[in-house]
């Protein structure tokens, strides 16, 4: 009866994890790093480099420096390790790795709870992380991971309107029941997560009944529950699950990626008020689609740069990069754009490989004139 009770639960979990789906939108998503390689990276002063993180304004090195737009883009850099740890806080365990025009990629941090041979609990670790006083939300390019045998994991929040949960339950009882390497349940599930999301908490739990569970810790000892981008993880079947320095893997080479924007208001309201951010050349302001607001500042279209600090966003010369703007003819630099001409004696797009031909007259009065 119990057997039949956990199983019931098990499938009410995996139905659970595919609903979630309806909080979200496609995983794909379309990333720029025009900060980060700008010439103008950070205010007159500041430092823009904590090891190999480049910290670009809104940003700033240094707590309460004056270097990042408000205290929430301050980023402490820790000289003592090697290399120097880029954080949010002096005391933060969390790493930065890498920020981009709208994202902060972190290091993760992974629940688990594992077990002795005889399937009694010998150790657990919930998580629990939260950025509400920061300007920061959980991605949706992020999903709830769990790595095990016959345990679920649940994860829960809040957004502004309402109270949000996610979960998925994993079920085996022997190597064989592990499909390779899908993450599909079986030793392996994955959920996607509520949108506008700031803080989490997740836990594991046991869904095993009186069964003996000996032979099944025997190859699954821990089982884990994160919250990381999707793209960068591969379950690797029985490997991960007998594998008990996983978390420390996930935890060095999964990020979780948290979506940034300035404030709470749209751009229109920060038009009419002071310290609006977007006030420089060839730039422009974009709302965020997060539930709490916001707004990032970008570059029009043909420029690129920093539009936070001055002199803003300057002119791309698109004919010095032909791989990223091909141009098989004459190249014209324009301001935001650039012309591409046939050559000479040929017409079509030029822009276009092979897209350009001959004018025909041109061949006539060739022609004609060898028979003259």
């Amino acid at each position: 009866m119990k057997t039949l009770i956990i199983l019931l639960l098990w499938v009410l979990l995996l139905t659970f994890s595919f609903s979630t789906s309806s909080y979200t939108n496609s995983n794909s998503t379309s990333e720029t790093y025009t900060l980060i390689n700008a010439t103008n990276l950070a205010k007159p002063g500041c430092p823009s480099r904590c090891g190999d993180v480049i910290v670009p304004y809104p940003f700033g090195m240094g707590i309460d420096t004056n270097c990042s737009i408000g205290h929430g883009f301050d980023v402490y850099c820790n000289n003592s390790t090697n290399p120097p740890k880029a954080s949010f806080s002096e005391a933060d365990y969390i790493s930065i790795r890498v920020i981009s025009d709208s994202t902060v990629r972190i290091s993760n941090n992974v629940a688990s709870k594992c077990y002795f041979q005889n399937g009694t609990v010998s150790s657990g670790f919930k998580i629990w992380e939260n950025f509400t006083v920061r300007p920061y939300t959980f991605s949706e390019v992020n999903k709830f991971t769990v790595i095990g045998c016959n345990d679920y994991a649940w994860l829960t929040s809040e957004t502004e309107s309402r109270y949000v949960s996610t979960g998925c339950a994993t079920r085996c009882l022997t190597e064989k029941d592990v499909e390779g390497d899908q993450c599909s349940g079986n030793g392996c599930c994955q959920s996607s997560i509520p949108k506008s999301i700031n803080y989490y908490r997740a836990r594991v739990l046991s869904m095993d009944a009186s069964d003996d569970m000996s032979y099944t810790r025997s190859f699954n000892p821990c089982t884990y529950a994160f919250l990381g981008e999707e793209n960068a993880f591969k379950f690797n079947g029985l490997t991960d699950l007998n594998d008990t320095r996983l978390a420390e893997k996930i935890e060095a080479n999964v990020p979780t990626v948290l979506d940034w924007a300035i404030g709470n208001i749209s751009c229109t309201e920060a038009k009419s008020m002071g310290g609006f951010a977007c006030q420089y050349a060839n730039s422009r302001c974009v709302n965020s689609t997060r539930e709490s607001g916001g707004y990032r500042c970008i570059c029009n279209e043909g420029y690129e740069g920093n539009p936070y600090l001055s002199p803003g966003c300057k002119d791309i010369d698109e004919c010095k990069d032909p791989n990223k703007y091909p141009c098989y003819g004459t190249c014209v630099n324009t301001a935001g754009n650039y012309t591409c001409k046939s050559k000479w004696g040929h017409y079509g797009d030029a822009k276009s490989k092979d897209g350009c031909r001959r004018n025909g007259n041109e061949n006539e009065n060739a022609n004609a004139g060898e028979w003259e």
